[in-house]
């Protein structure tokens, strides 16, 4: 029975939760109904396991902190003995459109030190990642948007905001899901070009 790892990328602590920076961890407590599973605290991470579509499923959160989530990565792919190609990295990316999904077999960190961090301690780059896109141009684009990505990666988010994240998130888990059940091509090409509706405009 193959053994699979899906990570998750976020920041512990309820301060954060409620983030786009937290959409890595979200879709993750998500795909935990799905695999069966509760996400229980061992050592730095909180981790669970379960089976789904014949694989041996691991669910990872970091407790790290963002830039050094890879050492917790690390450390369960080394104890479980899992292959590279067998982990599935999930994280928020500003530079994606609203509510898209884009998933890859491997390439670059893009500037997220999560993702960073990953890749630099297991020491490839063929990881499969889930990038959840999250950039408003509306606000971000414009004169009086955000001076600095930190303040708002990790700006509390209320209202159809907070419904909007839970949305992506939702959609993420289903990309997790479909990437467990068909392979990183079948989910690729069932998400790649979703694009998930925020509340604010279902009603336009």
């Amino acid at each position: 029975m193959a053994r699979r790892l899906v990570v998750g990328l976020g920041n512990p602590g309820p301060e954060y939760e409620a983030t786009w920076h937290n959409l890595g961890f979200l879709a993750v407590r998500f795909l935990a109904k799905t695999v069966k599973t509760s996400l229980k605290s061992q050592r730095d991470t909180l981790i669970g396991r379960g089976r789904f579509a014949g694989h041996d499923v691991f669910l990872l959160l970091p407790q790290t902190y963002m830039n050094r989530s890879g050492r917790s990565v690390a450390r369960i792919v080394r104890e479980q003995r899992i292959d590279e190609q067998d982990i599935l990295i999930i994280l928020d990316d500003h530079d994606l459109p609203r509510g898209s999904l884009r998933m890859r077999e491997s390439g670059g960190d893009a500037g997220h030190r999560g993702l960073r961090s990953v890749l630099q301690e297991l020491g490839t780059s063929y990881v499969p990642r889930l990038r959840i896109g999250f950039r408003d141009e509306s606000v971000d684009d414009q004169a009086g948007g955000y001076d600095d990505l930190a303040d708002r990666v990790l700006e509390p988010l209320v209202g159809d905001e907070l419904e909007y994240m839970n949305l992506m998130a939702q959609a993420g888990a289903e990309a997790a899901r479909d990437w467990l059940a068909l392979g990183v091509i079948g989910a690729m090409n069932h998400h790649n070009n979703r694009h998930i509706v925020s509340p604010g405009a279902q009603g336009l």
